[in-house]
């Protein structure tokens, strides 16, 4: 086992050990993670089975350390992804889909009849839309550029040969691109604008009635039909399109659009609500001037559901004037407008209900999972326009929380170890013998709009779930098993599924392989990280006890091997606790991995501590809450450190690190990354990106709405509630830390950089040892090679002074670079 060295001299030493992964090897064990295996990784992102079976399309991006640029945020391995095809009726092995077109390929949508795909192509400054017709591996460029709003869909087909996209009006890169670019870029510009001294530079927003108003108008985009065999082009819709759903016909297309502003905190101040009100349009995709819309309705951007006759599209929407949580479901159509009667059923608060209300059709009824006022238990029920709802599901013992698949007449769920046919009457157990079944979900994907995460259950009379020994059978409506077990897929990330194959990830140590399971049997099709598969990743131990309130909880335990450990990091994040070793390529590469410190000969806790505690005494019970997991780890593993104990946290976990840091004598040091510290300027703090680019939206609602209304639920503005400002900020208890703190942040997180400035401020006021690490171009996240391999350097350093007393030195080498050219390390098999 290669374990990190035992002894290192100052800071600057484990800097450099961990920035060129210099781990001492042994050859009884496998070797342990590093930060180099990380940010080497390779990753099989999506996967998609073409209509008709035959293809088999998948992402296959590069190591991360090949990035050329990550001036792209976390969307920069864009640039390194490249489409891989495989014939699924031939025995030959994958080729590249485009091998002339260089990389920064994704895949976006294949045609109904499978003879074409829809991809995109992000190179240097230049996004677009391309289709590549199967039969000859022939692209043909749009010219268009993709525009992706945050919660809406880009890109459908209508037909075979028809497309509606979404589109750049002027051809600039959509906001989910620029945002890091742009702005570094016109910081940069501004700058030497002023240096030059002949044009001011300067950004100008107004407000006015609860409204903001930016000098530069928002970014307009269209929706566009194109013709896939001609390129023929028809623009549908001019204007700030925030979504769009084509009928299962392909007649008709649903477009919400931005409206008017809504005025900050009218009628209420919701965090994740929209800056405009959302506007729908139903647009006769035949007779292009045909367009019905719907005057006053604002729309939640998380349903727009088609009716499986085509005939109307369900959303959620208030009316202008009324809170989220008073809206409703409305049936709309260019014929007929229906609001649903929810009389009796609670759907959630206002917050609730932005974040995302669960519907569906059954027949020409909608269905949405809510619950009765004197119950927390959430069913799914049936609703009419004047009639009284009617509970589906209130046979089962747990209800379901998702619905698998669904049809004209019928939806479909797993739920008591069964699966189950929900009609307008109720439901009714399917029978697949006496295996117990549970639902075998695909991996999701990160860049998928909301409502089609949540609400846009495949349209089909089948199913996939896992038996008791996670063999996976295809389910009929009828209950039949369609096919013979796939095998064994309940430990692996299922990317695809059809009737008769499902198309998987097995990982062995950090190595992925692409396999596709059918009766007949598995083939393997691709691997990555070949050369990682014998990585020794440490499995996390259940440490079970009470919670504050008495409460049963687990928290979880990472061990090195070895007597020898160095301490115990508890890294703290109230509401949830880690026990994720492993989930994909990219996961492991955007957050730090409590395994590189378990290699390092660290023990890693994750406690639960509870998040929904008043602002008065959240302090107290976050020291209490950690107090009972740390005790119970240490009575689990009497071999800890008990002395050598440090508190991290991140987000809001560092906001719960310095709350516990002004309170407790427990721990040798802290560290806070990203960390909130003063209610009040967290209030008030401007975004990053809002500062330079308001066009892109204020986004006003987000540090309001954090700390009104979702993890400070402070429940008002500061001048009307000081004294809970003033008890939810630890800055102003900065005086009573007592142990050394390292503050690390970044100058565009959207968690303001003056949070982590004022309380490294006050310990040096008062005395205190802290020290401050400001990453440059970065946010919440980072995302630079070189900065996430200074950043483990720098919290590997910070261990070594608190635990060790090694004094704290500024590196004066640079760490490794990265390279700067891409690096294809695996081939297909």
């Amino acid at each position: 086992m290669r374990t990190f060295l035992n002894s290192l001299v100052g800071a600057l030493a484990a800097l450099a050990c961990l920035a060129s992964a210099s781990f001492a090897q042994t050859t009884d064990r496998s070797p342990s993670l590093t930060v180099d295996d990380i940010l080497g990784l390779e990753s099989i992102e999506r996967a998609d089975l073409s209509p008709d079976g035959r293809w088999l399309v998948y992402e296959k991006r590069g190591a991360y350390d090949s990035l050329p640029s990550v001036e792209f945020g976390g969307r920069s391995v864009w640039t390194i992804m490249d489409l891989w095809l495989v014939d699924l009726r031939s025995d030959a092995p994958p080729t590249r889909l485009l091998p002339n077109e260089g990389l920064g390929l994704q895949r976006v949508a294949w045609s109904p009849d499978g003879e074409r795909l829809l991809i995109t192509r992000l190179q240097g400054d230049r996004f677009e839309y391309g289709i590549v017709t199967l039969r000859d591996r022939a692209v043909q460029w749009t010219g268009l550029t993709p525009d992706m709003p945050p919660n809406g869909a880009f890109a459908e087909w209508a037909a075979h040969d028809t497309l509606v996209l979404l589109a750049s009006e002027d051809g600039r890169l959509p906001a989910s691109l620029r945002y890091d670019r742009d702005m570094t870029a016109r910081r940069s510009s501004a700058w030497a604008t002023t240096a030059r001294g002949r044009e001011p530079a300067r950004t100008v927003i107004e407000a006015r009635h609860g409204v903001l108003s930016p000098e530069t108008p928002s970014p307009q985009n269209v929706l566009v039909r194109l013709n896939a065999l001609t390129g023929e082009r028809k623009t549908l819709m001019q204007g700030r399109v925030a979504d769009f759903a084509v009928a299962p016909d392909g007649t008709s297309v649903a477009v919400t659009w931005k409206g008017d502003a809504v005025p900050l905190s009218e009628p209420e101040l919701v965090q994740l609500e929209n800056e405009s009100r959302l506007r729908l349009s139903i647009i006769d995709l035949d007779a292009e001037r045909n367009v019905t819309s719907f005057a006053g309705l604002d729309v939640a951007p998380h349903l727009m559901r088609w009716s499986p006759d085509a005939r109307a599209v369900l959303v959620w929407a208030r009316q202008d004037g009324e809170r989220w949580r008073d809206g409703a479901l409305w049936s709309l159509s260019a014929q007929k407008t229906t609001r649903f009667n929810l009389a009796n059923l609670v759907v959630g608060t206002s917050a609730e209900v932005t974040a995302g209300v669960k519907a569906e059709w059954i027949g020409s009824s909608p269905v949405i999972q809510a619950r009765t006022p004197d119950s927390e238990r959430r069913d799914w029920h049936r609703l009419s326009s004047d009639g009284t709802p009617a509970i589906l599901t209130a046979e089962l013992r747990v209800p379901p929380g998702r619905i698998s698949a669904s049809t004209g007449t019928a939806a479909y769920v797993f739920a008591d170890g069964g699966y189950w046919e929900m009609t307008a009457q109720g439901v009714r157990p399917l029978a697949v013998g006496d295996a117990v079944v549970r639902e075998a979900v695909q991996a999701g994907d990160i860049y998928r709009p909301r409502r089609q995460k949540m609400n846009e259950p495949p349209r089909r009379p089948w199913s996939v779930g896992l038996d008791e020994n996670d063999e996976g059978v295809v389910i009929s409506a009828d209950g039949r098993v369609l096919s013979a077990p796939f095998g064994p897929i309940g430990e692996d990330r299922v990317l695809a599924l059809s009737r008769d194959r499902a198309v998987v990830l097995r990982r062995v140590g950090l190595a992925e392989n692409l396999i596709v399971q059918t009766g007949l049997g598995s083939r393997q099709l691709d691997v990555v990280n070949a050369g990682l598969a014998g990585i020794d990743l440490p499995t996390p131990k259940a440490v079970s006890h009470l919670d504050i309130h008495g409460r049963p909880v687990t928290s979880w335990l990472f061990l090195p091997d070895g007597a020898d450990i160095k301490g115990v990091i508890v890294k703290v994040y109230p509401g949830w606790a880690d026990n994720l070793v492993w989930a994909d390529p990219w996961t492991m590469t955007y957050s730090t991995r409590p395994a590189v410190f378990v290699a390092a000969g660290y023990a890693y806790l994750s406690p639960f501590l509870p998040a929904d505690q008043p602002a008065a005494g959240r302090g107290e019970a976050f020291e209490k809450g950690v107090d009972l997991a740390i005790d119970a780890a240490l009575k689990a593993e009497p071999q800890l450190p008990r002395d050598r104990l440090v508190l991290w946290g991140h987000s809001f976990g560092g906001y719960a690190t310095l709350e516990i840091a002004t309170r407790s004598e427990r721990f040798r040091g802290y560290i806070a990354s990203s960390s909130y510290s003063d209610m009040q300027g967290v209030w008030g703090e401007f975004d990053p990106g809002a500062r330079i680019m308001p066009e892109d939206g204020g986004l006003f609602r987000l540090n309001q709405g954090w700390t009104e209304t979702t993890q400070a639920a402070l429940g008002a503005p500061p001048w009307v509630k000081p004294d809970d400002y003033a008890a939810s900020s630890p800055f102003l208890r900065a005086d009573r830390i007592r142990a050394p703190v390292l503050f690390l942040t970044a100058d565009m997180d959207f968690t303001p950089a003056t949070q982590a400035e004022r309380m490294f401020s006050a310990i040096l006021r008062t005395g205190g040892e802290a020290r401050m690490v400001t990453y440059w171009g970065e946010q919440h996240l980072l995302w630079s090679p070189a900065n996430i391999r200074d950043y483990y350097g720098q919290i590997f350093g910070w261990l070594e002074r608190v635990l060790r007393g090694t004094e704290t030195v500024t590196p004066s080498a640079p760490v490794s670079l990265p390279r700067t050219e891409p690096n294809l390390r695996s081939s297909p098999s």
